[in-house]
């Protein structure tokens, strides 16, 4: 791994613990094991770096996202997206979704945290109407009523925890688009 690309992951980890605004850049270097010196030489801005770690994470959740959609058989991919982001949810080091808290940290459309959570959304929904198609599912809209449903299990995990209940509708309500 590069230095550039150690200190992206490790800033990525922070950022997604403590937010955006709230990591400073002395602790961005401690976690990195760098110098400042060293991390503005390959980052010269704090806001460089945070499209770097954004850019790592898509790359990273769509590896995984893809993964988990192909390890199932075509007709089960829709609930498999379900079961994706209940365990994503369940792990131990979940805090939402990187990119809707970019986008609340960077609220203005035309910031660049902001430009690359709305591309990011934008390859899940690509993602979700690939997996809809392959799976037959009849309904037009399936694809955008299951981002939507999966955009609300998120969140609502991260602001009260993985609710049984919630992702077991979810599961009736994504069983009945096929």
């Amino acid at each position: 791994m590069s230095t550039s690309e150690k200190i992206a992951e490790s800033a990525l980890q922070l950022f997604y613990r403590q937010g955006y605004h709230g990591t400073g850049v002395e602790q961005l270097s401690q976690e990195a094991g760098v110098t400042k010196k060293t991390l503005y030489r390959h980052f010269p801005s704090k806001e460089l770096l945070i499209e770097a770690a954004l850019e790592r994470r898509d790359h990273d959740f769509m590896a995984r996202l893809e993964s988990a959609l192909a390890a199932v058989e075509a007709k089960a991919r829709p609930l498999a997206y379900i079961d994706f982001i209940e365990a994503w949810a369940r792990s131990e080091d979940f805090h939402g979704c990187a990119f809707i808290n970019a986008s609340a940290e960077y609220a203005g459309s035309a910031e660049p945290p902001h430009v690359l959570a709305r591309l990011h959304k934008h390859k899940v929904m690509a993602a979700l109407e690939q997996a809809c198609r392959e799976a037959g599912c009849k309904q037009p809209a399936a694809a955008g009523q299951l981002f939507l449903i999966g955009e609300g299990l998120i969140v609502a995990s991260q602001v009260g925890g993985v609710q049984v209940p919630l992702f077991e509708a979810a599961r009736s309500m994504v069983a009945a688009l096929a």
